[in-house]
């Protein structure tokens, strides 16, 4: 289909339609208990809340155990394909993130918390549609 073709009120309807068909999907995911005794508990759960209510970076150990479990549950991932997921060029940063040498973004550590079903997707509200 030729997006050039529609209006963006089509346009908006089809995309729209299509990011209610992933979230569906996603409440169909494989639950996955965590059974590597990593304790969570020891650090703050601010790397879970959202910016305006108090958002700070994870630990780089949460973000470790995270990234391995994704990979445990999903062998063909590597750093490298979770970063290309993330918008990321390389897996440099992966790493940096990893290791605590850098805090992790709030917008790519959300995708990382949508992807492993800690958090629900991110709806925006359309105020008007522009042409």
């Amino acid at each position: 289909m030729n997006m050039k073709q529609l209006t963006r009120k089509e346009a908006l309807e089809i995309g729209s339609k299509s990011a209610i068909a992933v979230i569906k999907k996603n409440l169909k995911a494989d639950f996955i208990e965590d059974k590597t005794g990593f304790d969570e508990t020891l650090y703050p759960t601010t790397h879970l809340l959202l910016e305006d209510e108090g958002f700070e970076p994870p630990n780089g150990a949460i973000v470790d155990h995270y990234l391995n479990q994704l990979k445990d549950h999903n062998p063909e991932l590597s750093d490298a394909k979770i970063a290309a997921m993330l918008g990321l060029a390389g897996n440099r940063r992966i790493r940096a993130f990893r290791s605590g040498e850098r805090d992790v973004p709030f917008s790519i550590w959300r995708k990382i918390l949508i992807m492993m079903g800690k958090v629900p997707n991110d709806a925006i509200k359309v105020i008007a549609i522009f042409e």
